[in-house]
């Protein structure tokens, strides 16, 4: 039992001291609260309103209360923010009949009344491919607005940005500006594009062509280079049929993948892209090899039938082709 009641007892005690804590915070806000009122007040009667108007918000976020609106909202009024002053009059009086400050109320509702007829509204047409979207969201000037706000929203005057977003597709930046005095802004959003597929470069590899022995006593080092020239170009034109056979297989399976244009499938559209670039790389190899056979057989026809100096070693050529988005090329050491 006595220890069951001390239990209790060490509970209590820290339910107390919790409590303690939250009322200890909470006058504290009020007390914030009091004195950024009482600041934004004096700059009021200044009619220093970019000043003061952020000093009545905060107020309102650390203590709401009918007075801090309707403040609030006559320093909005002030700098010609119809919206903002009609929401904070509307607030304030809500706060004065929960309170039952009558007085307060008929004087906010008394200004409600009277910006109703100059509020200007915003409504932004979003198709229903992009509502349909998962995780889409639309934020005006930063701020994230629920889809039942899209139509006819109350703003303010002035320039107003707006973007779009939705996770896998570009999103959709724009501005607009909105006039005083009851202007009625439509915002057509366009569908939304998919991100590009990000494509890996296609490296194949190196290919080692070994040069014909040295010719016998008697040869030259000419020869020698002649035969590796046709040698290096007979397999720049074997990887270049290999290639092109790749592209055609990938552009057959990109037919019956996709048989619209435009075709909505990505991964076709990302497979299509990789046989074009297959297809670039083929072209290229056969150009390459065909020139290396060329210059090969030139050597071979107008080399010097004497050897000149001592034969050189055997040499080797390294053929690379390389295959990237939008580049197709062939790199190589002798």
């Amino acid at each position: 039992m006595t220890f069951i009641r001390s239990s209790i007892l060490a509970s209590g005690l820290a339910s107390a001291i919790v409590t303690t804590a939250g009322l200890a915070a909470a006058q504290t806000d009020v007390a914030r609260a009091e004195n950024l009122f009482r600041e934004g007040k004096a700059l009021l009667e200044e009619k220093r309103f970019d000043q003061a108007c952020p000093m009545f918000a905060e107020s309102a976020r650390l203590d709401p209360s009918s007075g801090v609106e309707l403040a609030l909202g006559i320093c909005y009024e002030g700098q010609g923010k119809v919206a903002s002053a009609w929401g904070a009059f509307s607030a304030a009086e809500t706060l004065a009949r929960r309170d039952a400050r009558h007085d307060r109320e008929a004087a906010a509702s008394e200004h409600v009344k009277a910006l109703e007829s100059q509020l200007s509204r915003v409504t932004f047409v979003v198709p229903p491919d992009v509502t349909s979207l998962p995780g889409v969201e639309l934020f005006q000037d930063g701020t994230l607005l629920a889809s039942v706000s899209w139509t006819g929203s109350p703003v303010d005057p002035g320039p107003h940005s707006v973007e779009v977003r939705a996770p896998g597709h570009v999103t959709f930046s724009s501005s607009f500006t909105v006039k005083p005095g009851g202007d009625q802004v439509t915002v057509s959003v366009p569908s939304l594009a998919l991100l590009p597929v990000p494509v890996t470069p296609l490296v194949s590899p190196p290919i080692l062509v070994q040069s014909p022995p040295p010719p016998p006593p008697g040869g030259t080092p000419w020869k020698t280079l002649g035969f590796s020239g046709l040698a290096a170009g007979g397999a720049s034109v074997i990887v270049a049929s290999v290639l092109g056979g790749l592209a055609l297989s990938k552009a057959s399976d990109v037919h019956h993948a996709c048989s619209t244009n435009p075709c909505a499938d990505q991964a076709a559209v990302s497979e299509n892209q990789t046989a074009g670039t297959l297809a670039d790389a083929s072209t290229g190899m056969f150009v390459v090899g065909g020139a290396l056979a060329a210059a090969g057989a030139a050597v071979l026809l107008f080399a010097p039938s004497h050897a000149e100096g001592a034969a050189k070693p055997a040499t080797s050529i390294t053929v690379r082709p390389t295959l990237a988005p939008g580049y197709a090329g062939v790199g190589g050491s002798f």
